[in-house]
């Protein structure tokens, strides 16, 4: 509410978040996930399409899926989207992240990537937008936005948690693996820590 506090905010957006996080868990269809899981863990490429917030987020999973020597190249700019997207083929797979689905620059880099073999995953939070249409496999977060809509606020926390756990169920298809990359690249990492 506009008159609300700084407390009274912190708490509303505390609770938000987390009722956003519970409601993905609930509606996040296992099957999809499943296949999610499949396609990334034996994908040849691995990319991720996100323009503005959602670019942060795709950001993160790329992060996450290098510590565990899965090779995952992220795209936030529509012509390299594009260009990426025309190289790619039967075994590969992009994950579309867009809140709305309605990203015209992430559509149409994922329909490129869909014609030439590719298989798409779209990550976002309406049933019934654009991105839903042209993928094979949908991870849908279920988030109810309130005073800033367009920001999309607990849409990205919900993002990050369903590839959290994509990132180790992927993981865990390869446990030793794994953990044995995760121990190199702490280690590679560690003299640039106090």
């Amino acid at each position: 509410g506009r008159d609300d506090d700084a407390v009274t905010i912190k708490n509303k957006v505390f609770e938000s978040s987390l009722a956003a996080i519970v409601e993905t868990g609930k509606s996040l269809r296992e099957n999809d996930f499943l296949k999610a899981v499949e396609a990334v863990a034996t994908a040849k490429t691995l990319e991720i399409y996100g323009t503005g917030g959602s670019h942060t987020v795709a950001l993160d999973a790329q992060h996450k899926f290098l510590k565990i020597g899965k090779k995952c190249f992220v795209y936030g700019d529509a012509d390299l989207q594009a260009m990426s997207a025309c190289l790619l083929g039967p075994g590969d797979v992009v994950i579309g992240i867009s809140h709305t689905g309605g990203n015209k620059a992430i559509l149409d880099a994922l329909e490129l990537a869909g014609n030439g073999g590719a298989t798409i995953i779209a990550l976002t939070n309406y049933g019934k937008s654009p991105i839903t249409k042209i993928s094979d496999i949908i991870l849908f977060t279920a988030s109810q936005e309130t005073a800033f809509k367009s920001d999309a606020l607990q849409s990205r926390i919900a993002e990050l948690v369903i590839l959290d756990a994509l990132w180790v169920a992927v993981a865990f298809r390869d446990y030793n693996t794994s953990y044995e990359n995760i121990r190199k690249t702490r280690e590679a990492t560690a003299s640039k820590k106090f």
